[in-house]
């Protein structure tokens, strides 16, 4: 059994620049993002066909994702590419929190991501968490800014790490549903 190390990533509406602010104001508008080299999709699958980079906001259950080159715990733009392709972590379920409409502060909220994001670990790995010994979890979480305009969601991501405490991620090709590992 191994010890959950968290990278506490975050999502955040907070954006510096002119095109980076009209990408984030647009961000529900999926075929918008595209305008700003955002990933290209099957229209009957919405499977990513071809890599860009997405809004946080914009990412679906499914999707592939590189490693944000931003050093920041706050996240707003990731790259996102067709699983088949190598990719450092795969976007596997999303929720909303139920914590009220007051900040919670951002411990509870980790702590909700943490237990719910390690549940759902088992149902698309296929084992839970404890017997894998590669695959780890992630997730993007709201921060205090992002709170206030409402974004409640939690996006929890597997990987593959090569170290026992998760910190190595190591690219993949391929889905890790049912990877049993």
């Amino acid at each position: 059994m191994h010890t959950r190390t968290r990278i506490r990533s975050a999502r955040t509406v907070a954006v510096i620049g002119g095109v980076a602010l009209a990408a984030a104001s647009l961000a529900g508008c999926g075929s918008i993002s595209s305008m700003f080299g955002g990933a290209e999709r099957d229209a009957d699958t919405d499977e990513v066909t071809e890599g860009g980079n997405e809004s946080v906001f914009d990412i679906q259950v499914g999707d592939c994702l590189l490693q944000p080159e931003s050093t920041s715990e706050e996240i707003e733009q990731v790259e996102v590419v067709p699983c088949a392709e190598p990719h450092d972590y795969e976007f596997f379920h999303e929720y909303e929190l139920d914590l009220g409409d007051e900040w919670p502060g951002q411990q509870a909220i980790w702590d909700d991501a943490d237990v719910t994001c390690h549940d759902q670990f088992e149902t698309f790995v296929g084992i839970p968490f404890e017997e894998s010994e590669a695959l780890w979890y992630n997730y993007y979480s709201p921060t205090e800014l992002s709170w206030e305009d409402g974004d409640r969601l939690i996006q929890c991501l597997v990987y593959e790490a090569s170290d026992d405490q998760g910190q190595d991620v190591v690219q993949i090709e391929g889905s890790l549903e049912n990877a049993q590992r």
